[in-house]
């Protein structure tokens, strides 16, 4: 079986990433746009996001039972290790898919919800020889009216909506240096692949790589 790779960062520099739905939308020419082949809402990214993936080959234990099995494994293993980290109220979100613009206004079963609101964004990509699971996760505020500005969205409107459903690490801890925690959340993702494994695993079935501070 191919091996499991893994990948934790933080972007240097900000960005806009849309969903598959949202090719072809008019934004402001205020940040890069990047154009996902996953669905969902708009996503600013930037140094107050860390994100990850995890790259499986189709035939991995963990996709057997399809999407929503993955998310809900992918939403587990940030809940834990958010809790480790001292966030001890985080869960994944079971209810409704409720869409919207914005990724972060938006829930799916899986993501990771603190009262409510709305801290780990989570993503995937099936494709024929293997699945992307990527998330998202607000370590810090994020300038959501300059997200308003980039989808030509009102920020005196939109922008107070938007930080309301929505929560960062900082918010609950104070201010935090994130490069243990891209560290922890690569810790925490290889434990949680070495445990899935079907059969115990050796040093070669899985390979997990980290960049950090690098943009994908």
């Amino acid at each position: 079986m191919k091996r499991a790779r893994i990948w934790t960062g933080i972007d240097r520099r900000a960005s806009l990433s849309l969903g598959r739905s949202m090719r072809g939308l008019q934004t402001a020419a205020l940040l890069p746009v990047r154009l996902r082949i996953t669905g969902g809402g708009a996503v600013l990214r930037g140094p107050w996001m860390l994100r990850c993936a995890v790259r499986l080959p189709r035939e991995h234990e963990l996709l057997r039972g399809g999407p929503a099995q993955a998310a809900r494994w992918l939403g587990g293993v940030h809940v834990k290790w958010l809790r480790r980290m001292g966030m001890a109220h985080v869960e994944c979100y079971e209810g409704p898919v409720l869409e919207h613009w914005s990724c972060f206004a938006g829930r799916v079963p899986g993501e990771v919800v603190m009262h409510r609101q709305k801290i780990t964004g989570i993503a995937q990509t099936w494709r024929r020889h293997d699945v992307l699971l990527t998330s998202g996760t607000l370590l810090s505020a994020v300038p959501w009216s300059l997200l308003c500005d980039a989808m030509h969205r009102s920020r005196l409107f939109e922008a107070d909506a938007l930080k309301v459903r929505a929560i960062d690490v900082q918010q609950c801890l104070g201010s935090l240096p994130p490069q243990p925690w891209a560290e922890s959340l690569f810790v925490t993702l290889s434990e949680a692949l070495l445990s899935a494994q079907p059969l115990a695993p050796n040093a070669s079935e899985i390979r997990p790589i980290a960049h950090s501070g690098c943009d994908r």
